[in-house]
């Protein structure tokens, strides 16, 4: 084989792998910042894909690198939210988007077209965009990735050494590859088929932009709407193992499926081979490295039950290329670590929602205060079935949008009862509110090792099929520490303060059928000075409701 070629013009400074929404979108960014950006596509768009139910956290990515208008411009059908039959004890309910308070809508798209708007986008942009150019070789020294050969289609290969490489390749993982990182996710190993249907029936209104959602017993089906008279058909198979992935699967289990088969309707006529995915749930145990990134699907996958795909990929890839721009023109070095803790937090948050979200014998109030339990450390003061919205549409923890209207979004979602340290006043001895659906109670207490640790005491209206920590006259009290479970008064530096407090809320609980936030104004006093009287160790951050 012969040695590759030296590279003749400029060497880019940012090199990234794979030309689907991740790829393309840290290329847009970097290239828009004035990096030197190289784009190698394997193949060549527009190409099929899976997941094409989107979400709304993606439309301030593609504000930011103004591609917005693209992709409205493209046709698209628009979605305002999801339709979920028979998923749980919950015989069917509904998502809207409109009710996380910021966007109405997303799409559902042929990610085909999609994917070719963002790559061409990304050239646009100024990135040196190439299809049908195959990475051959990862060059290693050491620990860092050094650099590596590419090959344009007819051409000889090509040897590069950019300052950092960001892989976007998709399952492919070239860097997890290299470097054993890669990890499946048990529980989560399943298979999809789906193909392209024309005449197919949607929701009646409102529903009818909406994504449909039908469980069954081995399997759960989608049914999107995608424009231009065409309908996505999925189904993802749970019992991978005794499958073989053939059309008959993709067909028995339509046939199958008496809910899907009435919005279906008699004149669906699939237009499309059935196509296949396999292996869906991994992780990827580091996600940057001396000379590289990973980003999308190369940094991990999640089930395609929340439809958060494409979601990941573009906040990963949005946030890689702000990181190259931090790094290479700031000189910000912390920038990598910065990048993998957050990719960290949200994967996880994301996955522990995704096990959850297949308990179905679930009721869909329990995936709502599951949201909330998650949303805690991140967005405190959204009720259960907001933070299912929020948590879902891609919202938390979204960096773009955060960067765009950060102080907007906090007018829309500030509706507290709040107390800061150290003087907790006037902003909670002066509020008295109409009516409380909870009152939280958020605590830090510092560790040994002086890591601070978030404690939030939930105190809520009883819910008789609901366990509690402790009951009182009219209330149910919970506590959730992300840290430490669920179950904190099982922790020895929480569970003395803890019962204390339970104590305390059940003595002060005297008035039969109180309001909430009757109870709240006649008491806050007395709780005031049980709280401000915690052992050092606790420091009372805030108390809120809504």
């Amino acid at each position: 084989m012969p040695e590759p070629e030296p590279a003749t013009e400029a060497e880019p400074e940012v090199v990234v792998i794979g030309g689907g929404p991740a790829g393309s979108t840290a290329a847009a960014v970097a290239a828009r910042a004035g990096l030197r950006v190289l784009l190698l596509e394997a193949g060549q768009h527009p190409r099929p894909h899976v997941g094409e139910s989107l979400l709304p956290g993606i439309i301030p990515i593609l504000q930011d690198i103004d591609a917005l208008a693209a992709v409205e411009a493209a046709g698209f059908s628009r979605k305002t939210g999801s339709t979920h039959h028979n998923w749980g004890r919950t015989p069917r309910w509904d998502q809207w988007f409109v009710d996380g308070d910021v966007y109405d809508h997303a799409w559902m798209v042929e990610r085909s077209r999609f994917d070719a708007i963002l790559f061409d986008h990304a050239r646009r942009a100024g990135a040196d965009a190439r299809e049908h150019a195959a990475v051959e070789a990862l060059r290693w020294e050491g620990e860092r990735l050094r650099g590596l050969d590419w090959r344009p289609r007819g051409g000889p290969s090509r040897r590069i050494e950019p300052r950092l490489v960001i892989d976007a390749s998709g399952q492919r993982a070239l860097v997890a590859e290299a470097r054993g990182l890669r990890e499946p996710i048990e529980g989560l190993r399943h298979e999809a088929l789906w193909a392209h249907f024309e005449g197919a029936g949607h929701l009646p209104p409102p529903r009818e932009r909406q994504a449909f959602f039908v469980a069954e017993e081995r399997c759960w089906l989608w049914l999107f709407p995608l424009g231009d008279g065409r309908s996505s058909v999925g189904v993802v198979r749970l019992d991978r193992e005794q499958l073989d992935g053939s059309r008959r699967d993709y067909e028995e289990a339509i046939a199958g499926s008496e809910a899907l088969r009435a919005v279906l309707g008699p004149h669906a006529r699939r237009v499309t081979p059935v196509r296949r995915e396999r292996d869906w749930s991994y992780r990827v145990r580091e996600v940057t490295g001396p000379g590289w990134l990973a980003v999308g699907d190369a940094a991990g996958f999640i089930d395609p039950v929340l439809s958060t795909g494409v979601h990941l990929a573009m906040h990963s890839g949005w946030h890689a290329g702000r990181c190259a721009v931090e790094l290479l023109r700031e000189g910000r070095g912390e920038a990598p670590r910065r990048y993998a803790a957050h990719h960290r937090e949200l994967f996880g948050d994301l996955l522990r929602m995704v096990r959850f979200y297949y308990q179905r014998n679930r009721t869909a109030d329990d995936y709502f205060w599951e949201s909330k339990r998650i949303m805690m450390p991140h967005e405190p003061t959204l009720s259960p079935s907001k933070a299912f919205v929020v948590l879902t549409s891609g919202l938390v923890q979204n960096l773009a949008l955060h960067e765009r209207d950060h102080d907007e979004r906090a007018r829309q979602r500030s509706r507290s009862v709040e107390a800061r340290s150290p003087s907790l006043a006037p902003e909670v001895d002066g509020a008295e509110p109409e009516a409380l659906a909870f009152l939280c109670i958020h605590l830090r207490h510092r560790l040994d090792d002086g890591e601070p640790s978030s404690l939030y005491l939930l105190v809520e209206p009883p819910d008789p099929g609901a366990r509690a920590l402790f009951r009182t006259r009219n209330w149910h009290v919970n506590a959730i520490a992300p840290r430490h479970g669920n179950d904190p008064v099982s922790v020895p530096a929480f569970g003395p303060t803890l019962r204390a407090l339970g104590r305390e809320l059940e003595r002060l609980d005297t008035v039969p059928d109180e309001p909430l936030a009757a109870f709240w104004r006649r008491t806050r006093g007395p709780l005031l000075a049980v709280l401000r009287a915690l052992p050092p160790a606790f420091s009372l951050v805030r108390i809120f409701g809504e």
